[in-house]
């Protein structure tokens, strides 16, 4: 019998634990990433629900709005009360646009909707001045406050409705609308 003459390589030295090592961090990463675009994915799916709530709310708030401008209710001689807000004098700002009317008062708010994650249910009516009953110049894509709109003569009143909510998550909607009573 011959003696072996074989004899180990010993050019490996525990290279394999290294690439093992490396190839286990970079699936890590891989799956902290994946995580992370979950994660984000729903957030943003939380706040488009929490947006289009927001929305329903304040559509359901211009319902409310014109509900009660529609019996003519008397508004108030100048500036804001309880909701109701007299005609802007001169080219004046509305009194909504004004920083800190949303949480100083002059609005009305609407209890009914405050609820669950709504944290300001709120609307204001301004009246626009009286106008002729239907004038194709007065439709809601335009100024309500142009003279052919505001014109005295009787006919009907023109009222602009705008409407605030704001969930607890900070999404926050304001819609408008252009209301005339006959």
């Amino acid at each position: 019998m011959k003696p072996s003459t074989y004899s180990p390589r010993k050019g490996q030295q525990g290279i394999t634990l290294v690439v093992v090592l490396l190839l286990l961090v970079i699936v890590t990463l891989l799956g902290l990433a994946a995580m992370r675009g979950t994660v984000m994915q729903e957030r943003m799916s939380g706040n488009a629900a929490a947006r289009s709530i927001a929305f329903q709310t304040a559509e359901a708030l211009l319902r409310e709005a014109e509900s009660l401008a529609a019996g003519n209710p008397t508004m108030p001689a100048s500036g804001c009360s309880n909701g109701l807000c007299a005609m802007p004098v001169g080219g004046a700002a509305s009194a909504w646009e004004a920083d800190g009317f949303w949480t100083s008062g002059g609005y009305r708010s609407s209890t009914a909707l405050e609820t669950g994650n709504i944290d300001a249910a709120r609307y204001v009516i301004e009246f626009m001045g009286e106008g002729i009953a239907g004038p194709s110049e007065c439709t809601s894509d335009i100024d309500l406050s142009a003279p052919t709109c505001t014109s005295t003569g009787g006919g009907a009143n023109n009222y602009r409705i705008t409407a605030f909510v704001q969930m607890d998550n900070g999404a926050q909607v304001m819609l408008q609308s252009a209301y005339q009573v006959p």
